[in-house]
């Protein structure tokens, strides 16, 4: 590689590490507990954890957080976990960037495509997620060892003319990548694909596929260890499976799924991709429309080779999101969609490239406006769309909980908010569980945050164990059971709480 390539490469490194610090920063202050993360501090002193983990296919996972997390006493200390992930994906980006270097070299694709794709990364909405919700906090850790165990892979196919050996040295490694990153989260596995896609990008001509197929074929062998190894520590354990980890054989219907879902938001860019407003569910089809076209013309292949470049990166699409279409449950959540999400960018941005990074004089001016704008609508996704609204209800019912709570209580009535609690003040839509949705709306939260306020303020446990927690979803349920008269009975209603102090943002 040229030294003004390796240049270039390392200022897209340091730009892509400082916009995720500028994206991120607030991890390291702010408080707040969103949705599992407050029920899985509570309960951070038995083995629940680890058991929904460990039926879900991720025991690593409930290891390391039954680890973390049961030296962690108060809400405040999230910060510590989100710190950690945060570092992850630093040093992801750290290995995007060397690897792809040694990628570049191998394939010799366009190095502003390294440079974007790294501020994508930092951008993006599932590393928002990743990042802000502690409870993915080794997320970033199964995608990077999801990468290693692709490039493990790729390395040793792409040597052109030459037999295809993995030595013993090699083979263990790849083992210990790819099944680490499965018992972690399934779908970071999805990150072995990462320089499978840069080949794609170089080599659409639809006869280059020998070393797909290898990859894929490995792919799917570490798959399938996976499985019997997780059907079998169940056995061993005498558990039964989550019932997210059961089998789809529906394959018309897991097909339905994957158009309309997954791959559709994936061709989203970091734009919110929002099932209830049109105009975001046309845009990412134009998108994918004018991919397809321009291929088709710009191509000077026959349409057999062009078809078959086109099922070839809808097939490793659909790899990538395998563990989601195998499964029974159809639900395309961003903490899923990070490397489907970040493949069909990677196809994006090459058009993009190709279109105006050959005419020099608007090189500088592209890559500068694609910085931007990825910038810009990821700080508004993570600061606007998911952190302010948390902190500030969280915020609000804290203080309401301090000022008005007494030992005396002896049951709490609790009214859960509307799923668009925070659309009147800060305008955030919700989008499926992930981006503006209250922390206290989903059923599961009220109670552990409630007894977990009561463990820190009073710090018995025995007493915030004794407080019973009803809930309510309905005004006129709430106000019937309530009784403002009993010193023993104490109620929280988070809308008319969190609607009465002002928008307080940074």
């Amino acid at each position: 590689m040229k030294p003004a390539h390796s240049l270039f490469l390392f200022y897209g490194f340091v730009i892509s590490i400082t916009v995720l610090a500028i994206l991120f920063f607030p991890v390291f202050y702010s408080d707040y507990g969103y949705l599992d993360e407050v029920d899985q501090l509570w309960r951070n002193r038995d083995d629940s954890n680890f058991n929904l983990f460990f039926e879900e296919g991720r025991w690593l996972t409930g290891r390391l957080f039954n680890r973390l997390f049961a030296g962690i006493p108060a809400i405040s200390g999230l910060k510590f976990v989100r710190t950690l992930s945060f570092f992850s994906w630093v040093l992801f980006l750290v290995e995007f960037f060397r690897l792809g270097k040694k990628w570049q070299q191998l394939i010799g694709f366009d190095s502003q495509l390294l440079l974007l794709g790294g501020i994508y990364i930092a951008c993006c909405p599932s590393v928002a997620i990743y990042i802000g919700w502690s409870s993915c906090f080794l997320w970033g850790t199964a995608n990077l060892l999801g990468l290693w165990c692709g490039h493990l892979v790729f390395t040793r196919l792409i040597r052109s003319g030459k037999p295809i050996r993995f030595s013993l040295a090699s083979i263990i490694l790849i083992l210990l990548t790819g099944l680490g990153s499965l018992f972690i989260y399934q779908t970071g596995f999805g990150s072995f694909f990462l320089p499978f896609i840069f080949y794609l990008v170089k080599n659409k001509s639809g006869s280059a596929m020998r070393i797909i197929k290898w990859g894929a074929g490995g792919y799917l062998i570490l798959s399938a260890v996976y499985y019997l190894l997780f059907i079998y520590s169940l056995k061993q354990a005498s558990i039964q499976p989550n019932g997210r980890t059961e089998l789809s054989f529906d394959v018309l219907g897991k097909l339905c799924f994957f158009f309309s879902a997954p791959l559709s938001q994936a061709f989203s860019f970091n734009f919110l991709y929002n099932m209830h407003s049109i105009p975001s569910q046309v845009f990412p089809i134009v998108l994918m429309l004018a991919w397809i076209a321009y291929y088709w013309r710009k191509e000077k292949n026959k349409p057999g080779k062009k078809l078959w470049f086109l099922l070839v990166f809808i097939g490793i699409c659909m790899l990538i999101y395998a563990p989601l279409l195998v499964a029974k449950e159809n639900f395309a959540s961003y903490r899923t969609m990070f490397m489907l999400n970040l493949a069909v960018t990677l196809m994006l941005l090459d058009m993009i490239l190709t279109l105006f990074i050959g005419r020099g004089k608007y090189k500088l001016l592209v890559l500068i406006v694609a910085i931007g704008c990825f910038t810009a609508v990821g700080f508004r996704n993570f600061r606007y769309n998911f952190l302010y609204p948390l902190k500030e209800e969280y915020s609000d019912l804290r203080s309401y909980f301090n000022s008005t709570y007494t030992s005396q209580v002896k049951t709490v009535y609790f009214l859960r908010p509307p799923e668009n609690l925070f659309y009147p003040k800060y305008g955030v839509n919700s989008f499926k569980d992930e981006f503006g949705v209250p922390s206290t709306f989903r059923d599961w939260t009220p109670e552990s945050l409630v007894k977990q306020f009561i463990l820190e303020k009073t710090g018995s446990r025995t007493l915030a164990e004794g407080t019973k927690v009803v809930q309510f979803t309905g005004r006129a349920s709430f106000e019937a059971a309530r009784d403002h008269n009993r010193p023993d009975e104490w109620s929280m209603d988070v809308e008319t709480i969190f609607s009465k102090t002002p928008s307080a943002k940074e």
